[in-house]
């Protein structure tokens, strides 16, 4: 079994290993051989040519029970005890249950072929339960029941998330193992669209130039939502200078993949920036390295999508 190395982050340590030769390791600097800093985590996902059920439900189940652990562990950071001491309680429940499960993963091997459906059948009880929570909060939180710092947007966000895993878990347990084009576009566009807004709301209000690119780049994404030429000709015509821009940096991707991987790049160089303090805000850097994984998600998803 390859491994690189031990995680450095805040929550218990441990080694990133790769059960399988047929695997990337994806750090934030390429070929680097760990975690650049403590709150970097380390992406494993198949290779381009593993069609392995197994594989990818591993690597999927260990991605995702760490997104899912992180999504409660913000939401108690957004969640003073005066404010919502039940809520937040529930909030930490699940970051623990999910990062157990993730530590788990993370130190097994991939399935078997015959207990693919078993292993992620586990997995989609637990995320139930808290798609229920994100829907329940969400509309409290709309509704003036709920007086979080956690905006009604974000617990809708990270539902949809949630509900995405669950249907590729399902997927995933009857052996399909590919990505949808169209499916993977309308998904991961509104998440980066809905990204680059959060970003801009959690910026210092002094971060003109960074406020601006935000706005901009969320609405190139909300254009690239109607994939091929229309999405490409309405980006363009909205935002040219950003549109431009990242195809000058991508020149030999579509549209849409230039802007996914235009948006892994500033989300590479940004949490970098916040972890050092050069960009002024109130965004955790955990937060900040969250963000990054799903954008490298999302150009991972591209390059297999059909």
């Amino acid at each position: 079994m390859a491994q690189i190395g031990k995680a450095t982050g805040p929550e218990a340590a441990a080694e990133v290993r790769v059960p399988v030769e047929s695997m990337d390791i994806i750090t934030r600097t390429p070929n680097a051989t760990g975690p650049e800093s403590k709150f970097e985590k380390v992406v494993i996902l198949p290779n381009a040519d593993d069609k392995d059920p197994a594989n990818h439900a591993w690597a999927d189940a260990r991605f995702a029970t760490d997104i899912l652990s992180e999504h409660g562990l913000f939401f108690a950071l957004l969640m003073p005890e005066e404010l919502a001491k039940e809520e937040r309680a529930e909030a930490l429940g699940f970051y623990r249950e999910f990062g157990e499960m993730h530590r788990q993963i993370a130190a097994d091997q991939p399935p078997q072929r015959n207990e693919v459906k078993p292993f992620l059948g586990r997995i989609r009880e637990k995320v139930m339960p808290f798609i229920e929570y994100k829907r329940r909060l969400g509309d409290a939180q709309r509704s003036g029941k709920l007086r979080s710092l956690v905006w009604p947007l974000f617990f809708d966000h990270t539902r949809h998330e949630a509900e995405r895993w669950e249907r590729r878990f399902n997927a995933l347990a009857g052996g399909e193992v590919e990505f949808e084009r169209k499916e993977v576009v309308t998904f991961w566009t509104n998440i980066m669209d809905e990204h680059a807004r959060f970003v801009a709301h959690l910026l210092d209000p002094d971060e003109y130039a960074l406020i601006e690119k935000a706005f901009k780049t969320a609405e190139v994404f909300r254009k690239l939502q109607s994939d091929g030429v229309a999405g490409a000709v309405a980006a363009l015509s909205a935002q040219p200078g950003t549109v431009a821009g990242s195809l000058g940096q991508n020149p030999n991707a579509d549209a849409v993949m230039s802007a996914a991987q235009t948006m892994l790049d500033f989300k590479t160089t940004a949490v970098r920036d916040i972890e050092s303090a050069r960009i002024k805000s109130i965004i955790e850097p955990r937060l900040a390295d969250h963000v990054r994984r799903e954008a490298l998600k999302f150009v991972n998803e591209l390059k297999r999508a059909v």
